[in-house]
């Protein structure tokens, strides 16, 4: 911890006239005599303490001369000569300024002198103020607190004396400021890239009222834009509409900060998915209850709980559209294993046929009575007996060869005719519920797979029987 204006006021021997502190630099100046005017050690020690990405330069002027003091030691010569020209009466002025220039935090060397500058800005001056940091640090802000105790913590800001603070692992910050621009029509949004949740103090603050109502101030305002279906700034006020059906309406910026209800309105609609849908429903409640400007800085709880309870009857609606949906869905899955179950049997009704054909075939040519088999096995076959075997055998290979284009042109219709049927629900649901609702292809799947298993089966044994009619028909061709 370094208290600057305490050691200061230590080696001066005096009380500053004069404390400032505003974002990029700190400054404090004091009245001494010349008995005060400490030695060159003295402002070599207090410069040392200062953290190194910063610069102190110390001015010491007794109105006709002025030596700057800082970490080099290139001005003791001339503060030895500056010593050596004073006067007892002499008035001596002494100004201590540190410019800051850290590139990941920001240092605070007074907390209540700091408090007081955020305190003299207009509302619309912090946002700006604090917008630019966001865009130059990031979605963290650090103002490390350097002369005292401090702890003042956001989901987003820190003011604090540890150096070492590790922020908790919550959503993304831009993914909460994604889902606020989402939801409705911020005009100044790529001016203002924050949030209320930017401004929600997490812990008690005690002692620290002054920081703890200039955010909730900043929240409520950052609320209403939010929760409004249009918003924007127009010099010091903030243009809001909440009926797309009329026109928009100014309102000064300092009146949006006195309603406590509207940052629990935002947070109810923020807090989880569905923000769009919350958002919708809340606009129309306020739309029915709020008439005037008036109306509208006096959104209460009536309010609030209408919007909660307009909801439970819009999700029950949609549980029942929902509850439907999936429904259609099961039914949709059930006709497609069911065909694709029913082209298991087409193959095996193919196979069975020729195979029945087949058969017949040989009984019918070779075991009939108008043969006898002891001449068959002994004397040559007859041309018209080799050219009807060879037509046979030809004819059940092409027969194969049908059945498996037609049942992969089935296959690729049931396969389209799903994925058509996912894709219809695409403007319903999101992927992840789609995913869910098809029980991710799971029943689909195994349909198909247990269709790729039953058919090559069927093909191994139909090809074999094929090439046990082609073997004959071979082996009578050199039956001599």
């Amino acid at each position: 911890m370094f208290d600057i204006i305490s050691k200061a006021n230590d080696m001066l021997k005096n009380k500053p006239t004069k404390c400032e502190e505003i974002l990029d630099e700190f400054s404090v100046e004091y009245r001494i005599s010349k008995a005060d005017v400490p030695t060159a050690e003295a402002f070599q020690a207090l410069c040392t303490e200062v953290p190194e990405e910063d610069r102190i330069v110390i001015r010491i002027s007794d109105g006709s001369s002025t030596v700057d003091i800082d970490n080099s030691s290139v001005w003791l010569d001339d503060y030895n000569e500056f010593l050596s020209n004073l006067y007892p009466e002499d008035d001596i002025t002494v100004s201590i300024k540190i410019s800051k220039g850290s590139t990941s935090h920001v240092n605070v060397y007074n907390f209540e002198a700091f408090s007081t500058f955020l305190k003299s800005r207009k509302e619309k001056e912090l946002l700006e103020l604090f917008a630019e940091l966001f865009k130059k640090y990031g979605d963290r802000l650090f103002f490390h607190v350097i002369n005292e105790n401090v702890s003042i913590r956001t989901q987003n800001i820190l003011f604090s004396d540890n150096a070492n603070f590790e922020w908790s692992v919550k959503d993304s910050r831009q993914k909460d400021l994604q889902n606020c621009i989402e939801s409705g029509v911020f005009l100044d949004k790529s001016k203002y890239p924050i949030i209320p949740q930017d401004f929600t103090i997490e812990d008690p603050v005690e002692g620290r009222n002054l920081i703890g109502r200039l955010f909730t101030d900043l929240q409520r305002i950052m609320s209403f834009i939010y929760v409004a279906n249009t918003s924007s700034f127009i010099n010091d006020k903030v243009v809001l509409g909440f009926d797309p059906a009329k026109s928009p309406e100014e309102y000064d910026i300092s009146d949006l900060t006195r309603n406590p209800v509207i940052y629990e309105i935002f947070q109810w609609i923020f807090k989880d998915e569905g923000c769009i849908d919350r958002a919708s429903i809340a606009r129309k409640i306020i739309n029915v209850y709020c008439h005037s400007k008036l109306d509208i800085l006096n959104i209460d709880e009536n309010i609030f709980n209408s919007i909660r309870s307009d909801y439970v009857i819009y999700q029950k609606n949609h549980a029942e559209q929902y509850i439907d949906m999936k429904n259609k869905i099961s039914e949709c899955i059930i006709e497609n294993v069911k065909q694709l179950q029913e082209l298991s049997h087409d193959i095996s009704e193919s196979f069975r046929n020729n195979f029945v054909g087949v058969i017949v075939f040989i009984m019918t040519v070779l075991l009939t009575d108008t043969i006898d088999f002891s001449q068959f096995t002994s004397t040559g076959i007859s041309s018209n007996v080799k050219e009807v075997c060879i037509l046979f055998t030809v004819v059940s290979a092409v027969y194969l060869i049908a059945t498996c284009i037609m049942s992969q042109m089935k296959w690729n219709w049931i396969d389209k005719s799903y994925q058509s049927l996912k894709n219809n629900y695409r403007g319903t649901l999101d992927d992840q519920d789609i995913e869910e609702s098809f029980n991710h292809d799971k029943d689909i799947n195994e349909a198909k797979n247990q269709f790729i298993c039953y058919r090559r089966l069927m093909m191994i044994l139909w090809i074999i029987m094929i090439a046990v009619m082609a073997m004959f028909t071979l082996a009578l061709h050199i039956k001599k």
